[in-house]
């Protein structure tokens, strides 16, 4: 077959033989596809630099016996200053570990690229913002997949009992708070500004997402609310970041 052309973004890149590399690579047409790039591992390889992960990159793919292959690429936009730092990296590699979880298969998997090209390229320019990227990332993927609401604040049923007006009772498994013991286990104290935030993540245009500010206090708030919605509902438990408390 005729080689393609095709525009995409490298999440993850594995050692493949003694010489060759196995790419990850979101597209918007084609989902996650692997690409095979032999040789790039060689010492002076032409292609070295597409053994780098976070790249967008535009790709000539060859295809053989239904596999495909590297001829040629080129780079869009490095993100090289993704690896400056174990916060920005970390966050990376979270970023990239919920794409092959989601986007695999998926229908969505245009605006799961367009989302993962906004995150990388912001993540890379904007070391201090990296606990906010990965919130505001991981709610507008879940809400690509069809697994976020938009919450209502003016209604009773989000309000938590106590002295404290301006707390909601969210539950992670997608509902509002309920009587029932299991529900009660799923259910998170969020404030104001942190609920009007996940409304944000979830409604904006696409290239105002990572643009918007948060306290730290919110932050993290979102971090840990977000982090165990994802675990629910991809079935996985994401802790990434965790590596990162102690710093």
């Amino acid at each position: 077959m005729d080689p393609f052309n095709c525009r995409g973004l490298i999440i993850r890149s594995s050692d493949y033989k003694e010489k060759d590399r196995l790419l990850s690579v979101l597209t918007p047409d084609r989902g996650l596809i692997t690409i095979c790039a032999k040789g790039v591992a060689k010492p002076g390889a032409t292609l070295a630099f597409v053994s780098m992960p976070y790249m967008l990159c535009d790709f000539v793919v060859s295809i053989s016996h239904g596999f495909f292959y590297l001829k040629d690429a080129s780079i869009v936009e490095s993100n090289s200053k993704i690896m400056e730092s174990l916060e920005q990296m970390t966050v990376a590699a979270h970023i990239s570990s919920c794409l092959i979880d989601c986007t695999l298969q998926s229908e969505n998997a245009k605006e799961a690229y367009d989302l993962a090209v906004y995150a990388y390229y912001y993540l890379a320019n904007n070391k201090d913002k990296y606990l906010h990227i990965f919130s505001a990332f991981n709610w507008r993927l879940l809400t690509i997949a069809g697994f976020t609401v938009l919450y209502d604040l003016s209604t009773p049923s989000y309000k938590a009992s106590g002295d404290k007006p301006d707390r909601y009772l969210i539950n992670i498994s997608g509902g509002i708070n309920s009587n029932s013991n299991l529900s009660k286990t799923f259910d998170r104290l969020l404030d104001d500004s942190a609920v009007k935030a996940l409304n944000y993540f979830a409604s904006c245009d696409l290239n105002r997402l990572f643009t918007s500010t948060t306290d730290k206090k919110t932050q993290k708030d979102l971090k840990e609310f977000t982090t165990d919605y994802l675990s629910v509902h991809f079935e996985k438990k994401y802790d990434t970041l965790s590596v990162l408390d102690n710093l």
